[in-house]
């Protein structure tokens, strides 16, 4: 994994708590992590595709986790509940969103998939890239948490399997060559999915669609249940004036925490409804529609 890839997961999380949870975090030395067993209490899954292919956790302390919440709700929370549990998927999704902004500045088009949330002590952690990940480190005023991400590119992975080929120099001998310094202990692998043909291959551009037009509706259902739960959160605070303060601060918050929610998956329906319906004609004949500022050239000074 090329470290440049690490910045923007770093940035997001920093981003997503100070906005959120109005907490610092302060992340420590990045490691390589070659087991699946999850550092924290609490861990969000998350599958990333597009130009940058794997996976991003988020491992919390439960002391850790339950401040955060506690901070983003209004309330006090001092062990894992299904609130928790919720909570720790939509931050991994939130983190996810802000992460993927900063890779799609570096000229990057990558999607997420919706995330799954594992605790208990022990548990572990599986990526969809069967290599090592980086490991991120954070310390704030209510413990650790870490992020566990590995993620590769099409480019990362060609010359890592060109790096693990035998030599051509010597045809049929033994290949004895030491991976390059920095080169992950890890088995060769094809970090494109079927879908895109594999390394060096073309893309199968209808399997793309398709898998597109079925992330769509995995999407649409979500902002449907998360848009009935913060309508119904509105709702309250809409027809009980006489509400105690904590509480409609507390519900505010929730409010403002599923509108950052909503305006993510709006943006992602948005960029796979734009995927579905592409067609190869578009793609080998782009048309730059007219803009306003397009003057013309005979225009007087």
């Amino acid at each position: 994994m090329d470290v440049k890839y690490i910045n923007p997961f770093l940035n997001g999380t920093l981003e997503v708590l100070k906005k959120m949870a109005f907490m610092d975090a302060v992340p420590g030395k990045p490691s390589l992590k070659k087991d699946e067993t999850a550092l924290g209490d609490v861990s969000g899954i998350i599958g990333i595709t597009g130009d940058a292919i794997g996976s991003l956790a988020l491992s919390f302390s439960e002391k850790c986790i339950c401040k955060i919440v506690s901070n983003v709700l209004g309330e006090d929370h001092r062990e894992v509940t299904k609130e928790i549990i919720d909570a720790v998927g939509e931050l991994t999704n939130m983190v996810s969103g802000a992460s993927r902004t900063q890779l799609e500045k570096m000229g990057m088009s990558v999607h997420a998939a919706i995330p799954t949330v594992v605790h208990g002590q022990g548990h572990t952690i599986t990526h969809i890239l069967k290599s090592p990940s980086i490991v991120i480190p954070f310390s704030t005023a209510a413990g650790p948490f870490f992020i566990d991400v590995c993620i590769q590119t099409p480019e990362t992975g060609e010359k890592f399997a060109a790096a693990q080929a035998p030599s051509q120099a010597s045809p049929g001998a033994a290949d004895v060559r030491r991976p390059a310094a920095g080169a992950p202990d890890a088995p060769r692998i094809d970090i494109r999915p079927d879908a895109q043909g594999g390394p060096g291959k073309p893309a199968n551009f209808e399997k793309v669609k398709a898998g597109a037009a079925g992330k769509l509706e995995i999407l649409r259902a979500r902002l449907k249940e998360i848009s009935a739960k913060r309508n119904f959160i509105q709702n309250d605070l809409n027809t009980k004036p006489f509400m105690e303060v904590t509480k409609r601060q507390k519900l505010k918050k929730e409010v403002s925490f599923y509108d950052q929610n909503i305006k993510q998956i709006k943006l992602d329906i948005m960029g796979l409804e734009m995927v579905s319906k592409l067609s190869l004609e578009d793609i080998e004949n782009p048309k730059i529609a007219k803009h306003y500022q397009n003057y013309k050239d005979n225009r007087k000074a």
